[in-house]
């Protein structure tokens, strides 16, 4: 589960890079500065699940085609984005990763482990906060 999670981190983080570079039309300049506060907190979280799989004795998966074939969140194909469509994008892809999130968390909390419990909590609120940005600014 936390492989899939991982995974579903490292495809949005590259979605988000995506948009970054791509996003167009009106209100593109400050989106691109949303996005690029959005790439540095999630390269944190991709960082510190990657951590925590080793800690618990498993290997992050960093092959591209496991990547691909794992992840439940696609890759953004590259093109022009409004900021509309990448504000839609994200919303769906944050919502997935937030459910997955929760998951992770109901799971944690039977197990009794504490590392992932706070890494959820913690990632918790990055998420509901952009998701809530996003929807705001829709």
């Amino acid at each position: 589960m936390l492989n899939q999670y991982l995974t579903n981190v490292f495809v949005l983080r590259n979605n988000l890079y995506n948009l970054h570079f791509n996003i167009k039309g009106e209100g593109a300049s400050s989106f691109h500065v949303s996005l690029n506060n959005d790439i540095n907190n999630i390269n944190l979280f991709y960082d510190a699940l990657a951590e925590l799989i080793k800690k618990i004795g498993g290997y992050p998966i960093m092959n591209m085609e496991e990547i691909n074939n794992i992840s439940t969140i696609k890759q953004l194909s590259s093109k022009d984005y409004t900021t509309k469509e990448a504000s839609n994008i994200l919303i769906n892809d944050l919502n997935l990763l937030n459910n997955m999130n929760h998951q992770v968390g109901e799971y944690a909390l039977k197990k009794g482990d504490l590392d992932s419990i706070n890494f959820v909590l913690n990632f918790d609120k990055y998420l509901s906060k952009a998701i809530w940005l996003l929807k705001m600014n829709k």
